[in-house]
């Protein structure tokens, strides 16, 4: 058996599909259609829904409810009997419980299931349900949103064609969504909502009404009190109920030692709770205004949930003079539209079983979070949200955008910062996550790596990284506590000018004459010039070994990096630079380079190799570039790391001693083996 599971902030519903195609509501074991959503530890055992709630109104203090506001909330915890419950733990014991009552009643195993949730829920709260739902021995299909829900459920039943609201306000929380149906299919334009508004604060309303009559007749304040706050959770979704139909409603109030009868009107609770009103029909303007639309390009709005019923919620909603559409499914749409989206495939149900039609419904459904990266401003001065993938995209969704690693940084990994939300302002957004993309290939010349964000089936977010169209290793990271370094402009330093003493060796052997040699000098010219403020030596060789210059500025060097065109010292390969370079090195104060360039084999490998040693031992950073028939392996011997054994062509010398200069400047290779 597949189902759908609404797991709402006060109450949660189990439905499936039966054999004629119609979605059924599996009642729980009180043979109710909805199972409250609260959970109660007393004397070792753990009380869910009816059970629950029951003790609750009697006074139990470890009773928790409403821990889907906190779904995601790392910094929730719910302690009790020496355990500590997150909001994902808490939803887990509750989803377990609906699972096994849903298989008791009905004699059969759940194969798998389609949770609800918000539209509004972000990542963090869609992952948290996930967890949950698996925690809870579901095999959990995918996530889907509640109004999304709610508008499949009211879709295979009418086929009107229009462009609707499902204006979705539960115990807890609130959606707006915008859907087109044609033809009996669904297409949702865009979400909006709050997921900490909801049925819940009206019956705060009620007790504030409640604490003020009591401090009023005897000056005690019942606000602070936690056993009534916990009896009166469940009396005051009772009074909002009764306020629908009756006016006034009297209450009996009986606490420390005092009791009286408190007088709610309807009245004084629509004057009191107007604000909240107004928020929903403010964030249904909103939604609007964002897809360019006015209540008139509206044909319908679906009521869905149970604070619908309110009388003032129903009077501003008809105010805008669109046609409201409530119907019996109120409290159980959303399951019976996720048990529908249970047995379809990419989005597509039939109704053939349902309407004798051999045609299907289709529903597309949509993101109602904006998603972007943490980047620089183009200036460099601030990080900034860039968007990605943009609110209201289709689900699901996958966009890639191009990011550079600036010049003369030589990181070979990136932390990825996934930012939701629609500021360009990082602190104004909910950092979901942080994954670093690793083994970047880095010449320091400058980066262009590509970030693919995607929301899946279930609207949650992935991230992947490439370079060159080759994926990038990605490994999960921590948001750090404290992120309001986001929020204040990029420090960077000036800087700092490190004096450079740079020794270019130049292999000058027979098979040097001609291009190569030429090519290798223009090298050393445009090298020189990515460096104005070294200090350069020059020293050819081949069966020997000459110092052109020694210590010279970039000004003057050049005239000595020409005089390698005529230079002398034999055809052969039986002499090497170290020895000549170690000399010049210890008469320099400064950091020290060498670059070793060569197009073959040299006679002398052995003592190349240790006298190249002792310049590591001293410090100095030694740096091979071979082309022609050099060995790769004799350079990384003679080179202080293996990257800095570098192997060029003839024409690709220019491009490969640019990277040099750029990853000295930089602080590259200084390792010593």
């Amino acid at each position: 058996m597949k189902v759908g599971i609404d797991l709402g902030t006060t109450y949660s519903a189990v439905a499936y599909v039966d054999e004629t195609g119609q979605p059924v509501i599996i009642k729980n074991e009180f043979d109710e259609e909805t199972t409250p959503s609260i959970i109660a530890f007393a004397d070792g055992d753990i009380r869910v829904g009816r059970e629950a709630r029951e003790l609750q109104a009697a006074g139990l203090s470890t009773v928790v409810s409403s821990f889907k506001r906190n779904m995601g909330d790392a910094g929730y915890k719910f302690e009790c009997d020496g355990r500590s419950y997150t909001a994902t733990d808490l939803s887990a014991i509750l989803l377990k419980h609906m699972k096994e009552v849903a298989e008791e009643r009905t004699g059969r195993k759940i194969e798998s299931a389609v949770i609800t949730v918000p539209a509004y829920f972000n990542d963090l709260q869609k992952g948290a349900t996930l967890d949950a739902g698996r925690q809870a021995g579901l095999n959990v299909e995918m996530l889907v949103h509640e109004p999304t829900a709610a508008s499949v459920c009211y879709g295979m039943k009418n086929a009107k064609n229009g462009t609707l609201m499902t204006f979705d306000l539960g115990g807890g929380t609130f959606d707006i969504t915008i859907l087109r149906i044609e033809n009996g299919s669904i297409d949702v334009v865009g979400s909006l909502g709050d997921p900490n508004l909801g049925g819940k604060d009206w019956d705060d309303v009620v007790k504030e009404i409640l604490v003020e009559q009591f401090y009023d007749e005897f000056a005690i304040d019942l606000s602070t009190d936690d056993f009534f706050d916990t009896t009166f959770s469940v009396e005051a979704e009772k009074i909002k109920k009764m306020l629908t139909f009756n006016s006034p409603i009297r209450v009996p109030l009986r606490f420390a030692g005092r009791s009286m009868v408190a007088m709610v009107t309807r009245e004084d609770f629509e004057f009191r709770s107007s604000g909240l009103v107004e928020s929903t029909i403010s964030m249904c303007e909103r939604i609007l205004a964002d897809l360019h639309m006015a209540w008139d390009d509206l044909s319908d709005i679906i009521l869905v949930g149970g604070s619908t019923r309110l009388p003032a919620i129903r009077r501003a909603l008809a105010a805008t003079g669109v046609h409201l559409i409530i119907n019996e499914d109120t409290d159980t749409a959303v399951a019976k539209g996720a048990a529908l989206l249970s047995i379809s495939e990419e989005g597509r149900i039939s109704k053939r079983a349902v309407s004798g039609e051999g045609r299907l419904m289709k529903v597309s459904d949509a993101i109602a979070h904006s998603l972007g990266a943490l980047a620089e401003n183009e200036d460099g001065t601030a990080y900034v949200n860039d968007i990605i993938i943009r609110r209201s995209s289709k689900i699901p969704a996958v966009e890639k955008r191009r990011f550079e690693i600036r010049p003369g940084n030589l990181t070979d990994k990136i932390e990825i910062y996934t930012m939701q939300g629609e500021s360009r302002h990082p602190l104004e957004c909910t950092v979901l996550k942080m994954v670093t993309a690793e083994d970047v290939k880095n010449d320091g010349r400058g980066v262009k790596v590509d970030i693919e964000y995607s929301y899946d089936r279930s609207g949650m977010v992935n991230v992947k990284a490439f370079q060159d169209g080759t994926p990038l290793r990605m490994v999960k990271g921590e948001v750090p506590e404290d992120i309001s370094w986001m929020g204040r402009p990029i420090e960077r330093k000036e800087p700092q000018i490190v004096p450079m003493h740079v020794i270019l060796s130049m292999d000058l052997s027979g098979s040097m004459s001609g291009r190569p040699k030429k090519n290798a000098i223009a090298a050393a010219h445009n090298f020189v010039n990515m460096l104005p403020t070294a200090r350069f030596s020059v020293i050819a060789y081949a069966d020997k070994v000459k110092v052109l210059c020694s210590n010279c500025s970039a000004a003057e060097v050049g005239r000595h990096i020409d005089e390698l065109a005529a230079t002398n010292v034999g055809g052969g390969n039986s002499a090497h630079p170290f020895d000549k370079i170690l000399d010049l090195a210890s008469r320099s104060d400064m950091r020290v380079f060498e670059i070793t360039l060569t197009d073959g084999c040299w006679y002398c490998t052995d003592d190349a190799i240790a006298s190249a040693k002792k310049c590591m031992k001293k410090d100095i950073g030694c740096i091979s570039v071979g082309f022609g028939s050099a060995d790769h392996d004799f350079l990384k011997m003679i080179s202080s790391m293996d990257e800095a054994a570098l192997m060029s062509s003839v024409d690709g010398l220019a491009a490969t001693f640019s990277t040099i200069a750029t990853t000295i400047s930089s602080g590259g290779y200084k390792s010593i083996r």
